[in-house]
């Protein structure tokens, strides 16, 4: 087993898998070191981008769970977007095709500015309810900060109902977009303002890795997914380099099992490329579980009886004609 990618060896995990998990192991898409391969992908989404304008929704659900047996992905975070027309659904639309399918869970993303805003009562009542499991925001695309003041009601919901914020940072993918306004050092303004509440940086901060370590490092209430780090798959070189800046964020903060999480931002990047990208961040065993998983699990609150779950690539009952 090689050494730990950095961080306090007092705080690495040293866990070594048991019998039954070698046995019980799966090779799609895992590296022989791992015995045990359950993985949460906590980033992706159900819009339709350039590849594929004015695909329905229900068609971007099955290209979901066909993905996610190729890939062996037991469970996926959908993020709704901040607009509604043709090519991103609304989070009432992503409700009723997925149907409360075990596969999946539901974060509402927050529509902040402009005319159609979204009725943060309605959101409480899905996110009392279990419906939603979290929020996100897009500063920068929605043209507000991540400490923008009037966002104070957000997150006194999420604290009131133990529900994570997803927070984009870093490049965006619109041109239109205010990059300033997603910069990862924000988040430290609002994890010490709102300790109650669990802040995820999504993208790691990309380009701003070493700030986001920093504001890891410093606020236990915030955790970062590995998501969008490219689009479409990784080249090799690209890939080496990104490996090299997340294991330097990684030597930073310590243990990365405590506060990382493994997400894609499919459809914009392919699910087999970040599935070999987490492997050769050359964790140790605990330290991938945490990452791949449990720390999602406990984030989202997701029933981890249920990572089994239906046959992959099979559509939710209720979706049919919906």
């Amino acid at each position: 087993m090689p050494p730990p990618a950095g961080g306090d060896p007092k705080r690495v995990g040293s866990r070594r898998p048991t019998t039954r998990e070698a046995e019980t192991s799966r090779t799609t898409g895992c590296l022989a070191r791992y015995p045990l391969c359950v993985i949460i992908d906590c980033h992706v989404h159900l819009n339709n981008y350039h590849e594929s304008p004015g695909r329905p929704t229900q068609e971007n659900v099955q290209a979901l769970f066909a993905k996610m047996a190729e890939y062996s992905i037991d469970h996926a975070v959908v993020l709704t977007s901040y607009r509604v027309d043709v090519d991103r659904p609304s989070v009432e639309h992503i409700i009723e095709l997925l149907a409360g399918d075990p596969r999946t869970t539901v974060v509402e993303g927050l529509r902040w500015r402009g005319d159609a805003r979204t009725d943060l009562f309605t959101m409480e009542e899905r996110i009392r309810d279990g419906i939603v499991k979290g929020i996100k925001l897009y500063p920068g695309y929605d043209r507000y900060a991540i400490n923008d003041p009037s966002l104070e009601s957000v997150f006194r919901i999420a604290a009131k109902h133990d529900v994570p914020v997803m927070i984009h940072t870093g490049d965006t993918y619109s041109r239109h977009a205010k990059v300033r306004q997603a910069h990862p050092l924000l988040v430290d303004d609002v994890a010490v303002d709102y300790p109650d509440v669990k802040f995820v940086m999504c993208h790691l901060g990309n380009p701003w890795f070493h700030d986001a370590a920093e504001v890891l490092y410093k606020n236990e209430n915030v955790y970062a997914d590995i998501s969008g780090l490219t689009l479409g798959d990784f080249s090799y070189e690209f890939e080496r380099y990104m490996l090299m800046r997340v294991k330097d964020m990684i030597t930073y903060m310590g243990d990365p099992g405590r506060q990382l999480l493994y997400g894609t931002d499919w459809p914009l990047v392919g699910m087999g490329g970040y599935v070999k990208f987490l492997n050769n961040l050359e964790l140790d065993a605990e330290q991938r579980e945490n990452i791949a998983w449990r720390t999602a699990a406990r984030l989202f609150k997701i029933d981890v009886s249920q990572l089994g779950g239906p046959q992959p690539g099979t559509a939710p009952d209720a979706a049919p004609g919906s």
